[in-house]
């Protein structure tokens, strides 16, 4: 993204983020519209921070299909890009299925991985859980899962 663009989605998201609060209240249909267009312009700039925050909004607070599935793809593009929070839900996104993401164990692991690797606290406890109960198509194991849990224990690393 070129440096204006970069600025430009910046300025974007800044707005669209205080807006949205207010963008809620009965009677400020107008504000709303402003903010998720304001949104959307940005993320199709590629703005990781508004990828992953409109995302995760309309993925969760969708009033239709089509929303939580823009949701999804924005923050598939926003894991992509190597976004931690990102990398978590696309686990999640994978795991679940969700259209049009087929479920897939494999894919679900790679990006809890990915997410885990950075940190992650709930990728991290999630690949513990999947070790210990030989969930998403890992084998059982308790050595695994005990390393993972210590990880999750030492957030900094």
């Amino acid at each position: 993204m070129s440096p204006s663009n970069q600025l430009l989605a910046s300025l974007e998201f800044s707005l669209a983020d205080r807006f949205y609060k207010l963008a809620c209240k009965p009677g400020l249909k107008l504000l709303g519209h402003l903010t998720r267009g304001l949104m959307h312009h940005a993320a199709k700039l590629g703005h990781q921070r508004t990828l992953v925050v409109f995302g995760q909004r309309l993925l969760s607070e969708g009033a239709t299909s089509r929303d939580r599935i823009l949701g999804a793809e924005y923050l598939m593009q926003a894991a992509q890009q190597g976004n931690a929070e990102a990398q978590w839900h696309a686990g999640s996104i994978y795991e679940k299925g969700l259209r049009p993401f087929v479920s897939s164990d494999p894919n679900a692991v790679t990006w809890y991985a990915r997410a885990a690797e950075q940190g992650h606290l709930q990728a991290r406890q999630r690949l513990a859980k999947a070790y210990r109960c030989g969930e998403l198509g890992l084998p059982a194991s308790e050595t695994k899962a005990q390393q993972w849990d210590a990880e999750a224990e030492n957030p900094g690393n």
